[in-house]
């Protein structure tokens, strides 16, 4: 009997260990299957360039030199504007917000510099790029101080219609930046509806 019950005690040991459900490692994989999948999304996928901000409306104003409410970028990048375009391309005089907020509620970009000490390099390499990417883009100096909200001063800005990106020089990266946010905002038209 020594021996039925030595099986009966095999038997319910494998009993248990059947009725124990078997380690998966499905899950655990799965989920770090997800977090690296998102991780690589966010460094291979990374956020437009520029800074986003509120719309201020698309109030059209007699004049520039009608008195309207303080813009909220610098640039300007939405707001009282008045009804015609600036002319598209290289601008060697500064052009107004008010002008110029026009052409980017009609889906324009414009690329301002502020260079009081002078930036020849700068602003040419800003007018070449203008120049070779032509329809709905323009280029200005900018009077005044081109300043990100955290308060740091650039020297120059891409603007499209709620966004600015602000750079001070044209690297090669600054300058892939410039064509990917060229390439997300021009020709969107902004208008109210």
């Amino acid at each position: 009997m020594a021996r039925t019950s030595t099986r009966s005690k095999s038997n319910t040991a494998d009993t248990e260990q059947a009725k124990r459900p078997k380690r998966s490692y499905t899950g655990p994989i799965i989920g770090l299957g997800v977090i690296v999948a998102l991780v690589a999304l966010v460094v291979l996928d990374p956020p437009p360039p520029g800074v986003v901000f509120a719309s201020q409306g698309n109030l059209h104003i007699s004049a520039i030199e009608e008195p309207h409410a303080p813009y909220n970028s610098s640039p300007p990048s939405s707001g009282p504007h008045i009804g015609a375009l600036a002319n598209w391309g290289p601008s060697e005089e500064p052009l107004p917000p008010e002008l110029f907020i026009h052409n980017l509620e009609d889906g324009g970009i414009v690329l301002a510099y502020n260079c009081p000490e002078g930036c020849a390099d700068l602003s040419s390499g800003i007018e070449a790029i203008v120049t070779d990417v032509g329809a709905g883009t323009l280029s200005t100096p900018y009077e005044e101080p081109i300043v990100d909200p955290d308060g740091n001063e650039y020297r120059a800005a891409a603007v499209a219609w709620t966004r600015v990106f602000y750079f001070d020089e044209l690297t090669p990266d600054v300058e892939s930046e410039i064509e990917t946010f060229i390439s997300l905002y021009r020709g969107i038209d902004n208008h109210a509806r």
